[in-house]
């Protein structure tokens, strides 16, 4: 399962969102998650993969596939 795919399991877990719904490219306000709620979305991020978000995240990640992309690097620059 690659990262978007996790992700959208995430955000129906935490939001009850049809994955199936879900585009990676479209904005998170397309499916109705607000600033509030990817705030939210961040925290259970960062417990799921265990990597601490950048504060910014919340209003320059605008995407799922941009969230993808940035925990990517954040996993992949945690030590070993």
């Amino acid at each position: 399962m690659d990262t978007v795919d996790q992700l959208k399991t995430l955000i129906h877990e935490q939001f009850d969102v049809d994955p199936a719904t879900i585009d990676a490219d479209a904005p998170f306000a397309s499916y109705k998650l607000d600033s509030l709620t990817v705030a939210e979305l961040i925290f259970a991020i960062e417990d799921n993969f265990h990597v601490t978000v950048p504060d910014e995240a919340v209003t320059t990640v605008t995407t799922l596939r941009g969230m993808a992309q940035m925990l990517d690097t954040l996993v992949a620059a945690k030590p070993a």
